[in-house]
């Protein structure tokens, strides 16, 4: 990894934007950025702290609105009901949080409601909650929208511009216009500023007053941009090493392009979570992420069902053990074996090596015209032939017609004792008995009537045999 930081970190990056929210700081982050320069590891570094510093700013200027922390828990308790996935997986790790971040909101509603002197550290206790709550980038985001959508809601316009502000007032006309953005659409966002149901609370509790939203609103947008800026200055200074391991990855299911951008994923993942004061290079642990969002797209691709990531790290442990067994022995393990081997259960071993097999097509490999294919060989069960169909009608037909022919107690036996429009077959006693006949007598019968559908229609009968 010391040779990739070496050969392959020498990427472009903006110039570093340093300094708290003055207008120095929003002129930078206005523009589309500074002259690039040579970044090595202490380049990659130093954006990340950058980025961390940036972050933290733009937290506590979100940390300011009480309707964060309503954002907040709006969007937990409707992940808590859905099955939790890779981002969702914390959940349970930030109950606490959640739970302070809760009470601490509730008591500074009821505490402004109540017109109570306590409210002032009541809302500074939701501000030290919040600014203490690891945000994701999804979740800033949505968060930074539902406040651009309620400053917009409110009425509020940026102050005029001054020659020392021209730049900020700018960037703030910029931002709620939403160019260069790609955001939710305005439909999305008022959706989800309607389900928070703001309505039930006093706007300058969830908004601020209009003075501290707006000085608020401007420190949130600033350090927004600076964010923005620093995270796409990182990526794109990685953007090599990106390639690198992507080249690793080729001749198999996906084309270079989309490894590429499966990477890319995965090195996103690596900027929004690198913590720079741990002391690790960003090369080492980006690349983690990259080949996992690699490897993971692969096995997605390379079958037609399905496997879960987990489900292919076991199978390839089974075949692996299965190998090795064979290298020892010469002879093909069984169950039990492969299953102490591997440490895991029989039963596991089973459905493994039944959802790890090929799947193949019914109708045979594209390049192989003329041979046979599997359909070839199997037989259908399930759908009666057109023949047949036919068939049976044309039986149907002319047995009703033979039958016509004949008296109706003839009739009567011929159809109780075939079970032709009965439920069932009956003997020739239980007929007789139905008759009030002898079993003889009815035997006769059954024979006489024969005799004449045989005269009349033996020869077309006969072709159905």
């Amino acid at each position: 990894m010391a040779y990739l930081t070496e050969h392959l970190s020498r990427q472009q990056r903006g110039t570093a934007v340093k300094g708290g929210l003055t207008d120095k700081r929003a002129d930078t982050v206005a523009d589309n950025g500074p002259s690039p320069i040579a970044v090595n590891e202490h380049g990659n570094v130093e954006i990340a702290r950058r980025l961390s510093e940036e972050k933290t700013n733009l937290i506590n200027a979100l940390a300011q609105f009480p309707v964060t922390a309503l954002v907040l828990l709006n969007s937990h308790e409707k992940m808590a009901g859905q099955e939790p996935d890779e981002e969702a997986a914390l959940v349970s790790d930030l109950a606490s949080a959640l739970a302070e971040i809760k009470k601490a909101f509730c008591d500074a509603n009821q505490a402004l409601m109540q017109a109570d002197p306590l409210y002032a550290s009541h809302k500074q206790r939701l501000v030290t909650a919040l600014q203490a709550f690891p945000f994701a980038f999804e979740e800033l985001n949505g968060i930074a929208e539902v406040i651009v959508y309620g400053y917009k809601l409110r009425g509020l316009c940026p102050q005029p511009a001054h020659d020392s502000n021209a730049a900020q007032a700018q960037l703030l006309g910029k931002r709620l216009e939403g160019k260069g953005r790609r955001n939710r659409s305005a439909a999305q966002v008022a959706d989800k500023f309607r389900a928070l149901a703001v309505e039930d609370y006093d706007p300058a509790f969830l908004f601020l007053s209009s003075a501290d939203m707006h000085k608020t609103f401007t420190d949130m947008v600033v350090a927004e941009q600076a964010w923005l800026v620093a995270r796409q200055q990182l990526a794109e200074a990685n953007n090599k090493l990106v390639l690198f391991i992507a080249n690793q990855y080729k001749a198999g299911f996906l084309d270079f392009e989309d490894l590429v951008q499966e990477g890319q994923s995965g090195l996103l993942k690596a900027v929004d979570r690198f913590d720079h004061r741990l002391g690790f290079q960003f090369s080492t642990y980006a690349g983690y992420w990259i080949r996992q969002a690699i490897s993971r797209s692969l096995s997605r691709c390379e079958r037609l069902v399905r496997v879960p990531c987990g489900q292919v790290a076991t199978i390839n442990k089974v075949f692996r053990a299965k190998n090795e067994l064979m290298a020892r022995t010469g002879i093909e393990p069984s169950l039990n074996e492969l299953a102490e081997f591997a440490k895991l259960s029989r039963d596991d071993v089973d459905t493994l090596l039944s959802i790890s097999q090929s799947v193949m097509s019914l109708e045979g490999p594209e390049d192989e015209e003329d041979g046979f294919a599997p359909i070839d060989f199997l037989e259908q069960q399930v759908f009666t032939h057109a023949f047949t169909r036919i068939a049976e009608a044309d039986l149907e037909r002319l047995l009703a017609k033979a039958i016509t022919s004949l008296n109706p107690r003839e009739a009567q036996v011929i159809c109780s004792h075939f079970g032709m429009a009965a439920d069932q077959e009956m003997t020739l006693q239980e007929i007789g008995a139905q008759l009030q006949l002898t079993r003889e007598r009815v035997r006769q019968i059954q024979v006489v009537a024969l005799n004449k559908m045989k005269a009349s229609f033996g020869q077309q009968l006969s072709c159905f045999l």
